[in-house]
């Protein structure tokens, strides 16, 4: 499906420099591309890359007005390049709307209307599956649990009983919700396993990545609000809250009672210490680990996370440490050597 440069331009809400006419067959990337496709510069380290592409268009900020090449410029280049690859590659699945006889199906279960269940699939007592649910194989969903309209859990996803997921939440294969949190209470040597009583509520347009385990609360409820995006390998631990679009990167954990604030970006393999609380709009950098509750609208880094600017300081000195180390010892010495001397007169 060709679309002219100008088509897509209309679409994502850019404008053309060049040949509006010029006929686009799909997206590649920056170094792959071919006669025929757009690609795309969101970086400012590939702009050196824009004449030597071999691309027929480029998807460019605005910072960049000129070129041999036909632009498409826009305010976000990135997100350009996701609408167009949805506009013209993304070939969107169509479910079936049935229920496969091998599907184990409790008592009093509440189907909605356009619900596709694939093989395998157990639907424990009293469950309620609204409307456009999609249940890939061997899906299980737990007593009393709500899936909201028009959620896709892939297979082998498993919500406990009792979990509330919303509407149009995606559930990756082996993704395990509403599982019991990590209680113990210490008995004369021994651990006493505390029941995990409550619950985990998934709102709308959230999405939860491959084998991530999201637990129930000890008490109340574990909660991950309105359009979060939850990466693979990713621990939420009991009573956590997880805000509004918050982005939580692969390999990543939040101990007991962590509380999430709004659009905050929680970068790979972070750890956040139990009862803290991340301020909105954090961003935390990469394998930080994270001690003490951290204002809004910061950026951290390290362990533990301290502002980035302080932190990259730091790690800048870092690789000097054996050296100043030696300086020290050397000016040590010579401080004792001169006071031995002053001492001596």
């Amino acid at each position: 499906m060709e679309k002219t440069l100008k088509e897509l331009a209309d679409h994502v809400g850019g404008k053309v420099v060049g040949n509006e006419n010029l006929l686009i067959k799909g997206v590649m990337t920056i170094d792959d591309a071919i006669e025929g496709y757009i690609t795309f510069i969101s970086n400012k380290r590939y702009v050196n890359k824009l004449e030597a592409t071999n691309a027929s268009a480029v998807i460019v900020s605005p910072s960049i007005q000129s070129s041999q090449k036909p632009l498409l410029v826009i305010d976000n280049p990135y997100l350009a390049f996701a609408k167009i690859v949805d506009f013209m590659m993304y070939k969107k699945p169509v479910y079936s709307g049935t229920i496969d006889p091998t599907a184990e199906i409790g008592k009093n279960v509440q189907l909605g209307d356009g619900v596709t269940i694939y093989k395998n699939v157990t639907i424990r007592d009293n469950a309620v599956i609204k409307d456009n649910v999609v249940l890939s194989p061997g899906v299980y969903i737990g007593e009393d649990s709500v899936i909201g309209s028009f959620a896709v859990l892939h297979p082998n996803a498993v919500v406990y009983n009792g979990t509330i997921i919303g509407e149009r939440v995606i559930i990756h294969s082996n993704a395990v919700i509403g599982s019991s949190g990590f209680g113990y209470a210490p008995d004369e040597g021994k651990y006493y396993n505390i029941p995990q009583v409550g619950i985990v509520i998934i709102e709308d347009d959230v999405v939860i990545e491959p084998c991530t385990t999201i637990s129930r609360a000890a008490l109340g409820e574990t909660r991950v609000r309105r359009g979060a995006k939850v990466g693979s390998n990713v621990v939420i631990a009991h009573n956590c809250d997880v805000g509004e679009n918050t982005l939580i990167v692969s390999q990543s954990g939040l101990a007991g009672s962590a509380t999430v604030g709004r659009n905050v970006i929680i970068g790979g393999q972070v750890g956040i210490a139990g009862h803290l609380t991340i301020g909105d709009n954090c961003q935390i950098g990469g394998c930080s680990g994270v001690a003490n509750s951290l204002p809004a609208n910061g950026k951290y880094l390290g362990t533990p996370a301290i502002p980035i600017n302080k932190m990259r300081k730091c790690y800048a000195v870092i690789n000097h440490l054996p050296e100043m180390r030696q300086t020290v010892k050397d000016l040590k010495k010579r401080i004792e050597e001169l006071e031995e001397k002053l001492n001596d007169k």
